[in-house]
């Protein structure tokens, strides 16, 4: 089968080819003649078999699409000229596009800034700049009011460092302080030890308790930096106590205490007991009898209370000792192998006392009598004073 219709397409197509020629040949036009000829000569070419023919294949016309000629049975592919619509994309010039300039934009990893501010990559420039308020937005920590500080309000006006440093006698006792004495005075007059202090620029005030319950508050407390348990005629109440514990633990200020008044017969028992009521808060006490009769306190030199002390008398004293360690506690100065002088640092960082075993410190007598007895008052005060407050932090 395959073979006569091979036979049949090669006869058709020999006689296609003669009559083309005889078109040709007679007159040129070829167009009527493969018209025409195409039908009416393929029947005689098979009944005669007499065409030859040394071209089998007809190659059809060239396809700009690429298309196949299928005519003969055999595939042919070409291939379509380049033109500029063609999917092949020229070579693009780098110099006529701007998009990869690495100066183009700003968030480029080189860009630079003269304000110092950080570019949008993240990355934070170094460029030269003029302009360093801007990269320093926080206002100073201290802004200066007064050269030298001259006024109490405890703030920091010269900026150094130090709050209400003022101490215009140069005698060591801030000007600034507001001190409260509680009690009476002793047996002997004390007239120099309170008016020194007063001289000195602080202020002193003294608040006897006999006949005044209830005067140890909070709000009373408020009005000072460092009280001085004198010779107390009675015993604080709980309140009063819980008011002076607050005023050192948490608000950071101090207290010094005395004794060995003996108005009771030489009884020590009432008072201690007096005197202990304001201690007990803080885990001190005075223990035992009275001790020491007109002898020269040991001190420690190194201590800052009792460093280049040590002319200062103790007469008939009770010692301190320190009974529950809620603090940290320092002996500074010891008579006949017992202690005479007690620093304590409360916890938590919080405010100071100072124990001191005897009462003479105060007497004008004592004033007049022995060489350290002033500087001694001025080590006490600086030691038990709040730590940021009228000088340095200790």
């Amino acid at each position: 089968m395959l073979g006569s219709n091979l036979e049949t397409v090669l006869v058709r197509v020999m006689a296609s080819l003669g009559l083309m020629l005889a078109a040709c040949s007679s007159n040129g036009n070829d167009s009527a003649g493969v018209t025409d000829g195409a039908s009416s000569s393929s029947t005689d070419a098979s009944e005669t078999d007499a065409q030859t023919t040394t071209d089998t294949t007809v190659t059809p016309p060239t396809s700009t699409s690429g298309e196949s000629a299928s005519e003969t049975g055999t595939t042919t592919t070409t291939t379509a000229p380049t033109s500029t619509t063609d999917a092949t994309t020229e070579p693009v010039d780098p110099s006529e596009t701007t998009t990869t300039d690495p100066t183009a934009t700003t968030t480029d990893a080189t860009t630079t800034t003269t304000d110092g501010t950080t570019t949008t990559d993240g990355t934070t420039t170094t460029g030269s700049t003029t302009d360093t308020a801007s990269t320093t937005d926080q206002p100073p920590d201290c802004v200066p009011t007064e050269d030298v500080e001259v006024t109490c309000d405890n703030i920091d006006n010269d900026c150094d460092s130090n709050v209400d440093n003022i101490d215009v006698g140069n005698d060591g006792i801030c000007d600034c302080l507001n001190i409260g004495i509680l009690g009476d005075v002793g047996y002997a007059p004390s007239a120099d030890f309170q008016a020194w202090l007063e001289d000195q620029g602080s202020a002193v005030t003294r608040t006897k308790l006999v006949n005044n319950p209830g005067v140890v508050t909070p709000a009373f407390l408020a009005n000072y930096d460092l009280i001085l348990v004198d010779r107390i005629e009675r015993a604080l109440s709980a309140d009063e106590a819980a008011a002076l514990e607050a005023f050192v633990k948490d608000d950071g200020r101090g207290m010094i205490t005395l004794i060995g008044y003996n108005f009771d017969n030489n009884n020590p028992a009432p008072e201690r007991d007096r005197a202990n009521s304001a201690l007990a808060p803080f885990g001190l006490a005075y223990q035992g009898g009275y001790f020491g009769d007109g002898v020269i306190p040991m001190f420690d030199p190194v201590h800052p209370i009792s460093m280049g002390i040590s002319d200062v008398n103790f007469a008939g004293g009770i010692q301190p000792v320190d009974v529950e360690n809620q603090g940290t506690s320092e002996v500074f100065a010891t008579v006949q192998a017992s202690n005479a002088g007690l620093a304590h640092q409360t916890d938590m960082e919080g405010g100071r006392v100072v124990v001191w075993g005897d009462e003479w410190i105060t007497f004008d007598s004592d004033w007049q009598g022995y060489a350290d007895v002033q500087q001694f008052w001025v080590n006490m005060v600086g030691w038990a004073k709040p730590k940021d407050f009228c000088g340095a932090p200790q």
